[in-house]
């Protein structure tokens, strides 16, 4: 049986009124040794019906159901999956022409090429923009790795949209296998295209339109939000890793960075997006005075030996098979390779196990552990005890986390000698189905002693929840040496952090977010008040501020904290009807006991 040469990954998400006249144009190729991989991301539609159709008439056609992730996840969900030579992607709500794959093969054969570039044209209301004039030769035509790279600085729409898309191109497959899309990201081909470009030892174009692009004007790209914000940093990202290649013209990408800003600058005051204006203004005044602080911020990369130390990852498992091979991807692609994950099945009753066995198949990394249902605290505990990292971090099953998410951790560990390092998140809501940024400054580090931090902690906890939760955090593996999670407890990284902070001689926070915190999903348990969670909330609250007070720490605050925590509650327990049982009674009398004079 022939090799397949190509595959074609096709991420789906509720495009039905336009997903058969894709799928249409692929099943005509003249070009015929392919495969199609059908990647619904959670359509709420009926796409997934219509893929099994395609599946079912032509057996070159594989689909795939995986929860929504967004573009970048499945792409990557594709691209761990394909067995072609050669990678090509198509959105579901374009087409192509029937001679699209054969052109891109011959150019690609002919060229020996790791990267051909096809032309495109738009397809708006019924009208075709053909854009074939824009290339003086018809013939195949070389770019460097900087060349390419330069053209994203492009002024004009169709040079920079030829070559900053990864749609209507074919990558030789081995170019990713470093790489992924970023999760979660806006631009999504703006952070990994230029990647592809330096990886590729050869790169080429040619002069037919042959990808047909739908300008779609409910599209997320034709709609402003916050998440086109993600553009500012995959162009930072790229102008700070690309600065010194031999024949580019830094100030070229200085030009387009200003651009952007001014550009985006312009959305954010249209939408009264006021704060993020301001801060999107100041970067635009420094740089048009010739001043890009993200270039003097970079952090050093220490480099170490072996491929630095064994890194423990603990991920509690307890019925999550929705969400759990999101997590676990993200898990098996972190740039730092020197890890062990910890997979602690803690009885569910579902196909998690199957899944988690899965990947431990696969990888040697992971590890797999079954025991009866204890909570989260016993099951990160059972994965401490059998961890043997000199660093260890936990990643909640329900949530993912960037590629760079042990790495950026561990190097700002090395760099400032840290026992802790606290990175930054975000949030996705599930039910909302969108993204909450945290992190809108550029990167910098925060380093604290012992006593600083542990002083500094109440008011910390407040700027934001990085230093509550214990998932998005490096620790050493022995500040766990007699601490644990506290057994049967709810608010269990409340419990624990603060002690595990007291315990460290120095701790580093990062402003990045690598963290993906999903919130809002059926079943979890915080998002629902019970009498238990009140209960432990309020033990929680008092017994940190009798440690405070006692060791003489910064009691201030942190009876400004507890007596907020204790308000809270008290409402909490009011709007989920919980007037008449005994905690809401004792959280009404300490309430008393503190208004009355």
């Amino acid at each position: 049986m022939r090799e397949t040469q190509i595959s074609i990954i096709v991420p789906v998400y509720n495009v039905e009124p336009y997903l058969r006249q894709c799928l249409d144009s692929i099943l005509g190729q003249t070009f015929t040794n392919f495969e199609v991989l059908l990647i619904n991301d959670g359509s709420p539609d009926s796409s997934g019906d219509i893929c099994r159709e395609y599946v079912a008439k032509d057996s070159r056609f594989h689909y795939f159901e995986k929860e929504n992730g967004g573009l970048s996840d499945a792409r990557n969900y594709g691209i761990e999956r394909a067995q072609g030579e050669y990678l090509t992607f198509i959105d579901s709500d374009d087409f192509v022409d029937e001679k699209h794959l054969e052109n891109l093969f011959l150019a690609s054969r002919l060229s020996n090429a790791d990267i051909t570039i096809g032309g495109f044209s738009r397809f708006e209301n019924g009208t075709f923009w053909l854009y074939q004039d824009h290339f003086s030769s018809d013939s195949l035509v070389s770019f460097t790795s900087a060349q390419a790279i330069q053209h994203l600085d492009s002024m004009f729409d169709v040079p920079f949209l030829n070559f900053s898309i990864v749609c209507g191109k074919l990558f030789k497959r081995d170019l990713f296998k470093e790489l992924r899309f970023q999760y979660g990201k806006y631009a999504e081909d703006q952070f990994i295209i230029w990647k592809l470009y330096l990886k590729a030892r050869s790169i080429y174009t040619f002069n037919v339109d042959s990808y047909v692009y739908r300008i779609n004007n409910n599209g997320m790209s034709s709609v402003f939000s916050l998440k086109h914000l993600d553009y500012i940093d995959a162009l930072e990202e790229r102008i700070k890793s690309t600065k010194d290649i031999e024949g580019l013209d830094i100030n070229l990408s200085f030009n387009m960075y200003r651009y952007v800003l001014q550009r985006i600058l312009g959305q954010l005051e249209e939408h009264d997006y006021i704060d993020e204006a301001k801060e999107v203004r100041e970067k635009l005044e420094l740089a048009e005075q010739g001043q890009y602080p993200f270039l003097t911020d970079e952090v050093k990369e220490i480099e170490v030996e072996n491929g630095g130390e064994l890194i423990s990852i603990v991920v509690p498992i307890y019925n999550v098979e929705s969400y759990l091979r999101m997590c676990l991807d993200s898990i098996e692609h972190q740039t730092y390779s020197n890890i062990e994950v910890l997979l602690i099945n803690d009885g569910s009753p579902d196909s998690s196990g199957e899944i988690c066995q899965e990947y431990v198949a696969r990888d040697s990394r992971f590890r797999y552990f079954e025991k009866e249902n204890g909570g989260l605290s016993d099951a990160r505990n059972y994965g401490i005890e059998r961890s043997n990292g000199k660093y260890l971090t936990f990643i909640d099953s329900d949530d993912w986390v960037e590629p760079t998410y042990i790495d950026d951790m561990y190097q700002a560990a090395l760099k400032n000698d840290s026992e802790i390092v606290v990175s930054n998140y975000t949030q996705f809501d599930v039910k909302e189905n969108h993204y909450l940024v945290h992190v809108w400054d550029d990167y910098y580090e925060e380093t604290y002693e012992r006593k600083e931090l542990i002083n500094r902690l109440p008011l910390l906890e407040r700027r934001d929840y990085s230093f509550i939760t214990s998932w998005g955090i490096l620790f050493s593996r022995s500040l766990f040496d007699n601490i644990q999670f506290p057994k049967g407890k709810l608010i269990e990284n409340g419990r624990t952090n603060y002690k595990l902070f007291a315990k460290s001689s120095c701790s580093t926070y990062i402003n990045k977010s690598l963290y993906i915190y999903r919130i809002g999903r059926e079943g979890s348990i915080i998002n629902t008040v019970t009498e238990k969670l009140l209960i432990d909330k309020l033990e929680y609250v008092l017994e940190r501020l009798a440690i405070y007070t006692i060791k003489g720490w910064n009691s201030f605050d942190e009876k400004e904290n507890t007596l907020g925590y204790i308000r809270k509650g008290w409402e909490e327990a009011k709007e989920a009807g919980l007037q008449d049982t005994e905690i809401f009674r004792r959280y009404t009398e300490i309430l008393n006991l503190i208004d009355n004079d």
